[in-house]
């Protein structure tokens, strides 16, 4: 037992100096909309319920970046599609990741220069196999950047 302990606090350093800071994040509360096909376009008004907390993080060590998009909280069951893009200075696109079905955690790693951007994409519906024409949706996208481009 002494043993056991002994190792514990000999690897929690190891594993603390492993943990970096983010370099760039956003949080965001991302309500709930009704979208209603009006013809040519769908209109989006504010429901009641919980909002969706949708986190980006942008890390890097080195040359390696990655981002990490967590959705969290909202209505039960949601599901749809989460998107991340990493790109570097210039525009190129360094990694991508996509997920359709269940929300959850969404990473994506690549190399990349400074500074290094993150697009995300959020779309889920707590009824995502609705065929009507309209459709509840936490909906969210933007970018994320290292240093402002």
């Amino acid at each position: 037992m002494r043993f056991s302990a002994s190792i514990s606090l000999f690897l929690l350093p190891l594993v603390l100096s492993a943990c970096e800071p983010p370099t760039a994040g956003r949080e965001v509360e991302v309500p709930l909309r009704l979208y209603r096909w009006q013809g040519e376009a769908y209109r989006a008004e504010p429901l009641p319920g919980k909002p969706l907390k949708v986190g980006v993080y942008l890390y890097r060590q080195g040359q390696e970046v990655w981002a990490h998009l967590r959705p969290e909280g909202g209505e039960a069951g949601l599901e749809g599609t989460l998107a991340l893009v990493l790109e570097g200075p210039g525009g190129e696109r360094a990694a991508e990741a996509v997920r359709e079905g269940k929300a959850s955690f969404l990473q994506v790693k690549g190399k990349a220069d400074r500074p290094a951007c993150a697009f995300y994409l959020v779309s889920l519906s707590p009824d995502p196999w609705s065929e009507d024409l309209e459709v509840r949706l936490y909906h969210e996208s933007g970018r994320v950047c290292e240093e402002e481009r």
